[in-house]
């Protein structure tokens, strides 16, 4: 009787802390209009409810398909978001609106602004487990010790 009650107690914890997946969207786009990027964005809310925001961007002239983390802080209300380059090189200030994220992006001394234009992609579900992959990646290597 123990071990079922133990087990019970383990599957609600574990339920009750889980995250469900609001989102994964792919946006391609430019930064001042000529610099083409891609962009993946993922939301998640948990229990309370609370929405979380990742979010990885690379320049498509990058030849090693290097991606950057970006650190987000999210306005559920107004749909924007602010994003900061894991290292502090920049930093993106997005609004979303019907399959657009558009914006801002600022260099980290502030003295570059550029215009940030993104449009949502459909994207198969095997592109989706790479860039979640990519994703994961990415916040291993920043928060893993």
């Amino acid at each position: 009787m123990k071990k079922i009650l133990l087990l019970f107690t383990f599957l609600v914890v574990n339920f009750s802390f889980g995250q469900e997946i609001i989102s994964q969207e792919l946006y391609e786009g430019v930064i001042s209009n000529d610099l083409k990027v891609s962009f993946y964005l993922k939301m998640e809310e948990d229990g309370c409810p609370r929405t979380f925001v990742s979010a990885i961007y690379k320049y498509d002239s990058n030849k090693e398909n290097n991606w950057i983390l970006l650190d987000t802080t999210f306005s559920e209300e107004k749909q924007q978001f602010t994003f900061v380059e894991h290292y502090n090189t920049g930093l993106l200030l997005l609004k979303r609106s019907t399959g657009q994220l558009n914006g801002v992006w600022i260099s980290s001394d502030g003295k570059k602004q550029l215009p940030v234009k993104l449009s949502k992609v459909k994207v198969s579900k095997e592109k989706v487990e790479k860039l979640e992959n990519t994703l994961e990646e990415e916040l291993m290597s920043a928060y893993d010790c």
